[in-house]
């Protein structure tokens, strides 16, 4: 069976769903796939239950895709660790966001905890891309994503 990525969560579902199972948003048609060009990307850190040090690596390699292509922002979906307080793939992201940050690699980046329309990063974020719209409802407040902005 062949799979795909929901755009809105980043979870593998069956290629001709129609609906993510996880998340219940639509997906686009086969007919209008999400390409090369799309102005959103999903790197989902979780799959495979990287080390932390792989993942960082993934991360980095995954940003310049997709600067390369084209993409305005990534969502990156890292989990928030089973313990509840925060995970160690969490951290590391958000920390190697924040040197990309400082080296201006990066525009910026919300964590999913700050991300809403009640925030002004949340705000600012979706006024500059109004595609975000769309999975605000999912994405709002989620401590396992973070926002970059490329």
């Amino acid at each position: 069976m062949t799979t795909k990525d929901c755009e809105i969560c980043g979870n593998e579902i069956p290629e001709e769903s129609a609906i993510c199972k996880f998340c219940g948003s639509p997906q686009r048609s086969l007919r209008r796939p999400v390409g090369p060009k799309a102005n959103i990307r999903v790197i989902n850190l979780e799959a495979g239950k990287p080390t932390v040090a792989d993942a960082t690596v993934r991360l980095e390699a995954d940003i310049l895709r997709a600067k390369q292509a084209g993409a305005k922002v990534v969502r990156v979906i890292h989990g928030w660790g089973s313990s509840g307080a925060g995970g160690k793939l969490r951290e590391a992201c958000r920390g190697y966001l924040g040197r990309q940050l400082r080296s201006r690699q990066i525009k910026g980046f919300v964590a999913g905890d700050d991300y809403s329309a009640a925030t002004v990063a949340g705000r600012g974020l979706m006024s500059r891309h109004p595609d975000l719209r769309k999975s605000e409802r999912s994405d709002a407040g989620n401590p396992g994503i973070t926002f970059v902005e490329l």
